[in-house]
């Protein structure tokens, strides 16, 4: 379910990923930070996936460090659960962070004393692994990652409707997106987080439009140049050029 400013407001974001999938090359996030500022990139999203408490801190540097002389807001931030609410509050006022999601946090536990209502007021939930509908409590909604969406309509039919059902029901606030494997590959992820072809994104239509919620956050471990070509055609299929 969608707001109608989500749909008036929908911007797809190229993203600063920090971990990769176990096939997957990694983005050098150090270097993507500064790499921002030469592609005129003024919007875009990060994935702290990858970050501990101290890579966290070096990362908030670098961002810092780049705003200095490249003006840039973060509107959407994928967050950890064991970040302190001063780390989101943080996003919020330096970087313009409007909306954040999480892992459920039945198996990634918040720090000592949890998140006030505030905050998790604009904290998504990620569909990971069979999202159940108590995970959602007294958070915003949910962060609806397509590709994960896909798996469960390939390899989990009997799960699908329920999904599906949450969607319809709760609030889909943002989205992540990956590439997809378009032939069955033994033993591998379907999901890539590494695209070697635009017809990788096809599954994509197989969705409807309002299922994409206000951002929706391209999770690829490509460099934002290559990014920029998805955001492109993301772009293109949403109707927002």
């Amino acid at each position: 379910m969608l707001a109608p400013s989500d749909i008036q407001e929908r911007e797809v974001l190229c993203s600063i990923t920090t971990m990769a999938a176990p096939d997957d090359l990694p983005l050098d996030w150090r270097q993507a930070i500064d790499e921002t500022a030469e592609l005129g990139l003024r919007r875009f999203s990060v994935f702290l996936t990858g970050l501990d408490a101290a890579a966290r801190q070096e990362c908030y540097a670098l961002l810092r460090k780049r705003r200095m002389t490249h003006d840039f807001v973060l509107p959407f931030v994928h967050a950890r659960s064991d970040m302190q609410p001063d780390e989101y509050r943080m996003f919020m006022a330096e970087f313009g962070t409007e909306r954040f999601n999480l892992h459920p946090v039945e198996k990634n536990p918040l720090p000592p004393g949890g998140l006030p209502e505030d905050l998790r007021q604009i904290i998504y939930i990620e569909n990971v692994g069979r999202l159940k509908e108590e995970q959602l409590a007294d958070f915003a909604g949910i962060c609806l990652d397509i590709s994960h969406l896909e798996i469960t309509r390939r390899n989990f039919p009997d799960y699908f409707p329920t999904l599906c059902a949450l969607v319809e029901k709760y609030h889909v606030g943002a989205n992540h997106v990956s590439a997809y494997a378009t032939e069955e590959i033994q033993g591998k992820r379907d999901d890539k987080h590494r695209y070697s072809s635009l017809d990788e994104f096809d599954y994509l239509k197989r969705y409807p439009l309002d299922y994409f919620g206000k951002y929706v956050a391209i999770e690829l471990t490509n460099p934002l140049p290559q990014q920029l070509l998805v955001k492109r055609l993301l772009d293109k299929w949403l109707g927002l050029v």
